[in-house]
Parts: structure tokens; C-alpha cells; sequence
């Protein structure tokens, strides 16, 4: 166990499918902010994301994941009964266009579960990721989505983590904090957002589930019209950083 006044070990698990622009960023900025070593599942990627997260020494087993069924919580919870034998301290699970901040002050945090509450969401600038153009972003701390937090906790052989890494299964008075937060850059390019909306939502409607937004996304798709949904998104990021306005964007993301 940990002292208070020494660095916690931290394993982070990530699940990744066709990551190739951000998942470089993300482990690099993650060993920086305090990760030790990264369990990845790697979800049937069509392009460079595995060759590229395999470069890393801090990533101590790669996953291949043939499922198509965006089974989250199976996958994720399987990576964190696999971190439990690396003996850190605390687990976290991040997405693989997640940026968390604040990691250090889980030396301090006495429980055994920490929900994450504080999110900066930034929309994309343009047809392609660049870390410093997606710089602006939408403060969570003002408009509060606890359903968004997510979740760290200390290791548990037997835990299952929820779908969207958003709670433990069974576990109901976890605690919340926003000294630990996070950047996400859920879209980043057309081609990844039609990818996301038009894969995503196929993947889970083979285990009857559903994503508003990807089912939006895809119904767009279908219809001729996500190419339009795209200009206006980049559209209302450049009205809203020149005239301060959530509302629109919101809508269009469907937070």
C-alpha cells in the first residue's frame, strides 16, 4: 500500500479501435501524467493503431479483440482483472480519446473508488486531429453530467466495470471528485466521425443496444446528410468561441 506522500502506481486499460491519429498522444500524455503500464484491447483495428500502441514498453499486453458487438464492459472488466496482477495501487480505464489530468491526487483518496465527474469536451476545428487547434474546448464543470463521470478505483479480482467505464457493477456509494479530469476529443475528422457514428451503432445493435448519437449519426449517414451535420458542427464550434453559447453544440452532440 501506498504512503500519502509518495506517488501512487497507476495501470490504465484502454480499448481501441481505429485510434491511429490520437492513441500515441494519449499514451504518451498519460506516462507523463503518472501511468506506470496500460493493458490495451485492441478491437479488430483496421489501420496503424496496434503496430503503433506495440511500441511502447509501458504497454505490458495487447489484446486482440475480434468481437463486432462493442461488448465494453466484457472487455474493459477483463482488462482490469488482468491489471490486478501488475499490484497497483489504483486502476483507471480510459478511452482512447480521453486526456486525464489530476492523477495525483489519488495518493490522497482513502476509499476504494473514485468517480471522475470533470470533463473539458473539445470539438473539433477542422478535417483532421491537431492537438494545439482543438486547444478550446466546452467546461463539464458548468454543465454537469454525472452519467459522464468516470470511473478509478483500487484493484479487485472480482470487479465488473459498466459499459462506458462509467461505474461499478454493484457498487453504489462511490464518491466524486473533480481534482481529477479529463480532455476528450470524441471527433476529430469526417472520415473518424462517419466511422464512429456508422460502425458504432452497427456494433451495438448486434447485442440489442443503442447510442442516441451514433443512431443519429448513421440515420444521417444513410440519408445522405452527415457530410451537412459536419459543417454545421464546425460551424456552431467557431460561433460559440467567438459568442460564449452551449445550447446549439450540446444539441448537436447530444449531451
Amino acid at each position: 500500500m501506498f504512503v500519502a506522500n509518495s506517488p501512487p502506481k497507476i495501470v490504465a486499460t484502454i480499448l481501441a479501435k481505429n485510434e491511429e491519429d490520437i492513441i500515441a498522444t494519449t499514451i504518451e500524455h498519460h506516462i507523463k501524467a503518472g501511468v506506470s503500464q496500460f493493458i490495451v484491447t485492441d478491437n479488430a483495428s483496421t489501420d496503424r493503431t496496434r503496430s503503433i500502441v506495440e511500441k511502447y514498453p509501458e504497454v505490458v499486453e495487447i489484446i486482440d479483440e475480434k468481437g463486432n458487438d462493442h461488448s465494453q464492459s466484457k472487455w474493459v472488466t477483463r482488462m482490469a482483472r488482468l491489471a490486478c496482477k501488475l499490484k497497483p495501487d489504483w486502476i483507471i480505464h480510459l478511452d482512447a480519446d480521453e486526456l486525464w489530468g489530476g492523477l495525483n491526487h489519488l495518493r490522497y483518496w482513502p476509499e476504494k473508488h473514485v468517480s471522475c465527474c470533470k470533463m473539458y469536451m473539445h470539438p473539433p476545428v477542422q478535417d483532421s486531429f491537431d492537438l494545439m487547434a482543438m486547444k478550446h474546448y466546452l467546461d463539464f464543470s458548468t454543465v454537469p453530467i454525472i452519467d459522464e463521470a468516470k470511473i478509478a478505483h483500487r484493484p479487485d479480482p472480482q470487479i465488473t466495470i459498466e459499459h462506458g467505464n462509467h461505474a461499478i457493477a454493484g457498487v453504489y456509494d462511490v464518491n466524486f471528485t473533480t481534482s481529477i479530469y479529463r480532455h476528450h476529443y470524441p471527433i476529430r475528422s469526417y472520415s473518424q466521425f462517419e466511422s464512429k457514428g456508422v460502425n458504432g451503432d452497427m456494433a451495438l445493435r448486434r447485442r440489442g443496444a443503442i447510442c442516441e448519437r451514433w443512431t443519429m449519426w448513421s440515420d444521417a449517414y444513410r440519408d445522405g446528410k452527415l457530410r451537412a451535420i459536419w459543417d454545421d458542427l464546425l460551424d456552431a464550434w467557431k460561433c460559440m468561441r467567438e459568442r460564449p453559447n452551449h445550447d446549439d453544440l450540446l444539441r448537436m452532440l447530444q449531451y
